[in-house]
């Protein structure tokens, strides 16, 4: 059984310094590869569904800019150049969660237009709408009435249960509608002009329109970015697994689970141990086999139970048994006869039940059938290298190879004076005050204190010197706790002006953190600001 050696995992570190960019591999690596003629001949001799790997990804690429043209066309035009795509012109993808991300990830968005426009490429932007929509609100930093820095929660929409953003319906209106208003009410007044009035202007078509905030946010950043010169399409990830192309994979997959599952735990197993990891969660779970059910890696959910579960198959003769285990069931009939099986796949799709594949098996299919690079953040770039050990088992061929992208990008405010000591400094100093007070007593400016004091270190060096043997430790005992005692009570007035110090070097190293984070949403930023820093960082890497 093949796998990946942990010397051979790529590392990626977030860039510390704010308006700078990391991008692995070079972008010259990734523009010699789709320049060259083959580049696709490592995946010649894959079949699916009995057809060679060419065709099936003609018909995908074909389904996936069409249904990208069409969506992204509903609210702002779409680039000339992507409504006639030849089967030999690179797709370029990436792809995220419809939400107000940090700068990091829309420098993705930034660097996908980019690459596509030097290399004569479609770019697709997917939004991963089967994920969670787990909060409803953005941090924001402020200043309370005491001038102290903190981060506080702004709510765009009322709080509710975690269900896939394709689902999340809008709850309050008027929390909405307020967004922008509360936002710029609550942020520091040195962020000047954040983006998001503009952005919600925008949204407000979009959740009229269908009334879902992940899909309003996501319209809203894409107008957005065509204003910017980003040429690009998206389309929601639900959107995309509704196509035939799709539906043909998932049989072929789900008919082969036995072997699928052994080798997605065992590549599982291998990656773990090479990255030390214990949490049975991380990087994924294991897929679980109960009373004769096989767990696949993917999601069903309904409008009417919108709670995320577990799908499970059962493979009896020529069909495939689908279950969640929890009051929905259906089979599939001739599962060896994939065109058959995938239009009743797309059936049970029309009834509207949601089978959506997990994030190892999207990207999966992204890569292997639909585009020519896919762009990763640092946390899609690391799991993903599970995919790569999955592909290279399961299907015996080595992936198209994923850059990954992220960049740090901080909000341009005022930082607080500094105090003159770190709280690090300051704990080592009260530790010193603690156990060794006599080397800070010493030379006290009270001259009769001064004197006594270095009586007393004079003293405690002699009986340190002369520790007794055991049992006799009493009174060298109480002597030294003697000085001890009298050496603390001599530095007293020294130690609360440390503790102090160290309360003010706390606060001022949170109020820090808070004003240099690197996760705040970038419609908190200015509109000109970021995209100057942004289109930037993309020329630099490009």
């Amino acid at each position: 059984m093949s796998s990946v050696a942990a010397d051979m995992y790529r590392q990626f570190r977030v860039p510390h310094e704010s308006g700078k960019a990391l991008i692995d591999p070079p972008l010259e690596r990734v523009q010699a590869r789709l320049h060259a003629l083959d580049a696709n001949t490592e995946l010649s001799g894959l079949e699916f569904c009995g057809q060679p790997i060419s065709k099936v990804r003609s018909e995908a690429r074909r389904e996936a800019v069409e249904i990208a043209l069409h969506y992204s066309g509903q609210y702002r035009d779409t680039p000339k150049q992507f409504r006639c795509v030849s089967d030999t012109q690179p797709i370029l993808l990436s792809g995220h969660q419809p939400e107000l991300f940090h700068p990091g990830v829309w420098f993705k968005n930034f660097l996908l237009s980019q690459l596509a426009t030097n290399n004569g490429a479609v770019a697709i932007n997917f939004l991963v709408d089967n994920d969670l929509c787990r909060n409803a609100a953005i941090r924001v930093p402020t200043r309370t009435a005491d001038g102290a820095v903190i981060a506080t929660s702004v709510p765009f929409d009322a709080p509710r249960d975690s269900i896939p953003w394709e689902l999340r319906l809008l709850n309050d209106p008027e929390c909405w509608r307020q967004f922008p208003t509360v936002v710029c009410k609550t942020l520091l007044p040195e962020s000047a002009q954040p983006l998001v009035t503009d952005l919600w202007e925008y949204a407000a078509h979009t959740i009229a329109r269908t009334g879902r905030v992940g899909y309003a946010i996501a319209e809203a950043r894409h107008r957005l970015e065509a204003e910017l010169g980003l040429q690009t399409l998206e389309v929601p990830l639900s959107h995309l697994v509704s196509t035939r192309a799709f539906a043909r994979f998932s049989v072929q997959l789900l008919s082969e689970l036995p072997s699928l599952q052994t080798i997605y735990n065992a590549q599982r197993e291998n990656y773990r141990t090479a990255h030390h990891i214990r949490s049975q969660a991380h990087p994924v779970p294991a897929l679980e086999q109960q009373h004769g059910w096989l767990e696949a890696p993917w999601w069903v959910y309904r409008p009417e139970a919108p709670k995320r579960q577990r799908l499970w198959v059962k493979l009896i003769d020529n069909s495939l048994m689908l279950s969640d285990r929890a009051g929905w069931q259906t089979v599939i009939e001739g599962r060896l006869e994939c065109d058959q099986a995938a239009a009743q796949w797309l059936d049970i799709l029309a009834d509207g039940v949601c089978l959506r594949p997990r994030a190892l098996l999207t990207t999966m299919y992204l890569r292997l059938i639909v585009g020519d690079a896919f762009i990763h953040g640092i946390g899609g770039g690391k799991y993903d290298q599970l995919t790569d050990a999955i592909i290279q088992e399961f299907f015996g061929v080595t992936p198209p190879e994923v850059i990954v992208a992220s960049a740090t990008l901080r909000l341009p405010m005022v930082a607080t004076e500094p105090v003159a000591a770190s709280s690090q400094q300051q704990r080592e100093r009260l530790w010193q005050l603690k156990y060794h007070a006599e080397s800070a007593v010493v030379n006290a400016v009270n001259v009769a204190e001064a004197s006594e004091a270095q009586s007393l270190a004079s003293r405690k060096r002699e009986l340190l010197a002369n520790i007794p043997q055991r049992g006799d430790k009493w009174e060298w005992h109480h002597q030294i706790t003697t000085v001890n005692r009298r050496l603390a009570e001599l530095a007293a007035s020294q130690t609360t002006a440390t503790k102090q110090q160290l309360d003010a070097a706390t606060l001022d190293e949170r109020q820090q953190r808070i004003l240099s984070s690197r996760e705040y949403s970038f419609c908190l930023f200015n509109r000109d600001f970021i995209s100057a820093e942004l289109h930037r960082m993309t020329l630099e890497s490009s």
